[in-house]
């Protein structure tokens, strides 16, 4: 009883967290759903062919750019980026500005629901100087309470220069506010949708880890999948009861040359992930327990 009444008082307190980023809820607004051949959206124009072996990533949570110094930071951490993973987006006028003056890139997004009266799309993004050769998504079935929506899982596949191998980007903002079952129904969802994808694949983003229970089964996940987590220092990520929320995990084929969470960053509520890697068919990580991986944490 002591364990649920936790949950339940766990549950509520993110709830009340995330009303601030909707406003004040109008029960007249309906947050509809796309179609399916209405999901993923594309803007801007890629400016390489394929990725460098050696890559460099930024992983963050956006909060629907509504912090003050979201328009300053988010250029300044992105413009010598590679691919940018980015969750909670909101393309309004701001948003959609600051990615006009970001001409390198191509923006593949997916829609999860139009937000409020003026109907503005809200996802996630996978970012790349490089087009990406395939895109797909995966909508949870699972509805997040107060304005019932779902969220959607972005999958892109980029080819790396000099080999004949694709590095696919599964780009997650996992499933909040509902129980812990619900939350494993959907990771069993993306395992069946993913596990048949062939090595290197990075798997990243919020996945809403903010208990033990969560965190083991991710980590279950990850270790059927054969994923390692990148280990950040410094390590500023969003926490919440003291977990996590934000994760990079990765295949053994690829090789983490730098990981780090500065805490410095207001842009977001999240703190951003940056990574420098290689994609290296030598690299063997090796295999990582469950208990390893929540060891980590």
């Amino acid at each position: 009883m002591k364990n649920f009444k936790t949950q339940i008082l766990t549950v509520t307190s993110l709830l009340l967290l995330a009303l601030p980023a909707f406003g004040q809820i109008d029960p007249s607004i309906v947050f509809p759903v796309p179609a399916d051949n209405d999901v993923v959206h594309s803007l801007g124009r890629a400016s390489r062919t394929s990725l460098p072996q050696r890559m460099k990533f930024l992983v963050w949570n956006l909060h629907k750019g509504s912090n003050d110094t979201f328009d300053i930071e988010y250029p300044a951490l992105s413009f010598d980026r590679d691919v940018i993973m980015n969750q909670e987006i909101f393309l309004d006028e701001n948003m959609t500005t600051v990615w006009r003056f970001m001409p390198q890139f191509l923006f593949t997004t997916a829609t999860s629901f139009f937000d409020g009266k003026e109907k503005i799309r809200t996802g996630v993004a996978n970012i790349s100087t490089v087009t990406p050769a395939s895109t797909t998504f995966l909508r949870t079935k699972t509805l997040e309470p107060v304005i019932h929506s779902p969220k959607v899982l972005l999958i892109s596949t980029f080819p790396i220069k000099n080999t004949d191998k694709k590095l696919t980007l599964v780009n997650i903002h996992g499933i909040n506010f509902v129980n812990n079952r619900s939350f494993e129904l959907e990771l069993s969802r993306i395992y069946d949708k993913i596990k048949d994808i062939p090595a290197p694949l990075i798997f990243a983003g919020d996945f809403n880890t903010w208990n033990d229970e969560r965190l083991a089964i991710l980590g279950q996940y990850a270790k059927k999948l054969g994923l390692s987590e990148a280990k950040f220092i410094p390590d500023d990520r969003l926490r919440f009861n003291g977990r996590p929320l934000d994760h990079f995990l990765f295949t053994s084929d690829i090789r983490i040359i730098s990981a780090r969470v500065d805490g410095i960053y207001t842009g977001s509520d999240h703190k951003p992930l940056q990574v420098e890697l290689e994609y290296s068919p030598t690299t063997n990580n090796g295999d990582h327990s469950t208990q390893d991986f929540l060891a980590l944490h």
